[in-house]
């Protein structure tokens, strides 16, 4: 028994000294230490991740050759055969490429945790920092930028209100870092500006109602994310200079702008601080008219700061503090002269006339534009709960300020503002669970606290919409389970209760039509309301083969469809008596990602139902537009197909997106008629080639093109005129040209051109058209506009 036991002791003591060790470092392009990347021998089943500094060390390996994998979200994944000599300790670093063109983009807003874009099973776009940089090169409009890249998404307004620009026929949610931007109390549809794209790491774009993020978000929403506070030294920066100019007609159509970015690393301590200043010209049409001034985005001052200061208080503890400040101020010498629109005959046939500016200035009157502010206080704790549990949570504050133009609709005149102060705190769990099996699950839950107050005066004093003030909680749970690495279902849950105190108001003498019929002014007692709903969601996605990556879903979504329209346009004399109710949307969804080589197609299909609509509609009975009370059926379906190169040097892209919208009374569902314009957009089709012809030339040419959109018919009016009613009037559609080019100068600078409507096309937004029988929303488009811009980094 002694000699079978020596001998056994001998043999272990063998094997354990014949076992090998591998140890080494994780970086990124930049030499930045990855924390969390996993190093992984699948063979042997045996892993590790790397600490603070991007360290691992993998103990007590066999001796042979064996595939080692090292893997990070956000990253390519890279995998290297190494050999393990008796004894040895072998020594490996890896430097990690950002993964930008793969499916596997890493996404964070889709459940509050990181995951990979193709085990999500939802539609979802997510524009890059390469991508994003490019088109910024052409423009800092965002609106632009996410009209080309964002299927589903309704071309931009050409203005800095975002009315309109809808997601899949529904309102949305705009975030910067997930912090909302919005202000659903009262919809001023102005949020898709509400930061410098010189200061967005990448956006995404979560498509179809969802749960997750609560109110305002029935269509989707845009989330920001902004770049962060990573360096290598005591203080890196970036530069980038730019002016721009009308070409169709330069007479005071220069504009400039400058950014400036500082980064730094102190030891624990990192932080990212970034300014920026834009002044535009005057903006021309293609037949150097001057582009009407309402909204417009022509001598508009652009103010922009960000700054993120965060310090590593241990391995697994970090906290951040961040804010930015949007500021825009349009202070245009021209004042707007409104579009013309005739219906010729029954057919529907008809003339329209943009409108235009002409020099001129309207006394007292502000400049208009928006302001927002953000604060955030976030502290991130990782690897408790025995390694199982990561917690986040913030504290955040936002503030709004929206001043609108001028208009002769308020009895004596005036200019509008929309006032919203948000107070939040959000913890949030992500927990893993090892079952000891080929499942694995994770669970993110957490509860949301906001405080929002918002109203809409008059800048003379007079209130449109009273002080209105809402508390809100909202607990939720989201499960994620992958079986076998081949499924992966997702299911959750949100519970919103919302209670909303309105004070005593007067309504506001109004003329909607702008026809000298203004509404009577009523007395309203306020008081309190409350609205409360669960909203769930449910998906599964096959994950096995990268040539087909299926998904189908059914969420839900839940919001307060503008509640400031419907006060402001209340004739009952209390609270209580007004119809006051939320809107809850369904949406079905069916879509597949497939690559195959160098080649990405995705394709999608959905269905939404909700009980109420998401735009306004004009009550001849009140005299007023109020947010429509009926239930609203939409469909559509988008397609994207993108090709690589090898070497990267060409890329070719195309998508397409087909969105169409009906709408019934609650007596008869066999009533049908179709959305209007600023809920359905026209079909939308883009395309781009990016070449590379050498390391320094990057070259692109993109097209956007609008189908018409024809749905409505001419009725007569008390005049016996034919005529189309609010937003139910023709779209018809357009091409433009953008064409840009970059090049590179040392590896630390480069200079590049945008020409946007390069063919100096004359075109009226889908807005200018659907809104014409307002007249005052129905401008040109800008004709060819080019921007030069030099960038610097050191």
């Amino acid at each position: 028994m002694k000699i079978i036991t020596l001998t056994a002791t001998l043999l272990l003591s063998f094997y354990a000294f014949s076992q090998s060790n591998l140890k080494g470092k994780v970086t990124d392009e930049q030499n930045h230490p990855l924390f969390g990347a996993s190093v992984y021998i699948e063979e042997l089943q045996q892993g590790t991740t790397t600490d603070y500094d991007g360290n691992y060390e993998l103990s007590n390996i066999e001796k042979g050759t064996w595939k080692v994998t090292i893997r990070m979200m956000g990253y390519q994944t890279r995998t290297e055969h190494l050999s393990f000599t008796q004894d040895g300790t072998t020594s490996y670093t890896a430097i990690l490429k950002e993964d930008l063109n793969s499916l596997d983009e890493v996404v964070v807003s889709a459940s509050r945790r990181s995951e990979y874009l193709s085990e999500i099973p939802a539609s979802v776009t997510v524009v890059n920092e390469v991508k994003l940089q490019e088109l910024s090169n052409s423009t800092t409009n965002i609106s632009d930028i996410l009209e080309f890249t964002v299927p589903g998404l309704a071309v931009s307004t050409g203005t800095f209100s975002n009315w309109g620009q809808t997601l899949r026929g529904r309102s949305l949610l705009v975030m910067v870092d997930g912090i909302p931007q919005s202000t659903p109390l009262r919809n001023g549809q102005l949020g898709i500006k509400s930061i410098s794209p010189n200061d967005i790491s990448r956006v995404e774009v979560i498509k179809g109602a969802t749960s997750i993020f609560g109110n305002g978000g029935n269509g989707g929403f845009i989330n920001y994310i902004t770049k962060k506070p990573n360096a290598t030294k005591k203080i890196e920066g970036a530069t980038n200079v730019w002016g721009t100019s009308n070409l169709a007609k330069t007479n005071d159509a220069l504009g400039f702008g400058v950014y400036q970015s500082l980064k730094g690393n102190l030891d624990r301590f990192n932080y990212y601080i970034s300014g920026s200043y834009e002044k535009t010209g005057n903006k021309y049409d293609a037949d150097g008219v001057v582009i009407l001034p309402t909204y417009g985005l022509d001598n508009t001052h652009i103010y922009s700061t960000l700054a993120k200061l965060e310090y590593q208080i241990a391995d697994n503890q970090k906290i951040t503090l961040a804010g930015n400040l949007y500021k825009s101020a349009q202070d245009t010498p021209f004042i707007p002269v409104p579009a013309e629109f005739e219906v010729l005959n029954e057919e529907g046939e008809y003339l329209l006339t943009a409108g235009y500016g002409v020099e001129g200035s309207v006394e007292g009157q502000e400049p208009t534009g928006t302001t927002l502010i953000n604060g955030q206080l976030k502290y991130n704790l990782d690897h408790i709960l025995s390694g199982t549990t990561d917690f986040t949570t913030d504290l955040y504050y936002q503030k709004t300020e929206n001043i609108f133009f001028y208009s002769d609709k308020f009895e004596n005149g005036g200019q509008s503002v929309i006032n919203a102060e948000k107070y939040g705190l959000r913890p949030n769990f992500n927990t893993s669970i090892d079952t000891n099996s080929s499942m694995d699950v994770s669970l993110t839950y957490g509860i949301d606290l906001l405080k929002d107050r918002t109203n809409q005066g008059l800048l003379d004093g007079r209130l449109w919409v009273p002080n209105t003030e809402m508390l809100s909680w909202a607990p939720y749970l989201q499960s994620t389970l992958k079986f076998d690495n081949r499924w992966v279902v997702k299911a959750g849950l949100r519970y919103d209760d919302m209670n909303i105190d309105i004070a005593d108001y007067n309504t506001l003498p109004y003329s909607p039509l702008g026809d000298g019929n203004y509404n009577p002014s009523v007395a309203v007692e306020g008081g309190k309301i409350g609205f409360d709903n669960l909203a769930f969601n449910v998906g599964l996605r096959y994950i096995e083969h990268q040539e087909f990556i299926p998904y189908v879903s059914y969420s839900q979504g839940f919001s307060i469809a503008d509640l400031g329209s419907v006060l402001r346009s209340a004739t009952a004399d209390n609270i209580n008596d007004i119809q006051l109710e939320p809107a809850v949307t369904k949406n079905y969804e069916f879509g597949f990602l497939s690559k195959f080589n160098n080649f990405k197609f995705e394709a999608v299909g959905y269905y939404s139902t909700s009980n109420l609509g998401t735009g306004v509609v004009f009550d001849e009975n009140t005299n007023a537009f109020v947010p429509s009370k009926q239930p609203q059926n939409i469909y559509g379906g988008e397609i994207a197909i993108d090709y690589i190169s090898n070497n990267n040097a060409l890329q070719i892209g195309t998508s397409y997106s087909y969105v169409e919208g009906v709408t019934h009374t609650a007596a008869n569902k066999n009533a049908l008629t179709y959305l209007g314009g600023d809920v359905i957009a026209a079909p939308k089709w883009t395309a781009y080639v990016t070449w590379k012809p050498t390391e320094k030339i990057n070259t692109s040419l993109r097209m956007t093109n609008l189908g018409d959109r024809k749905r409505f018919d001419p009725y007569l009016n008390t005049n016996d005129d034919y005529t189309f009613r609010h937003t139910q009037f023709p779209v018809t559609g357009y091409t433009l040209l953008n064409f840009s080019i970059a090049y590179q100068l040392p590896s630390n600078m480069s200079v590049a051109l945008g020409v946007n409507n390069l063919l100096n096309a004359y075109y009226l937004p889908a807005r200018s058209q659907w809104a014409a029988p307002l007249r005052d929303f129905t401008g040109a488009g800008e004709g060819t506009n080019a921007k030069l811009s030099i960038h610097y980094n050191f």
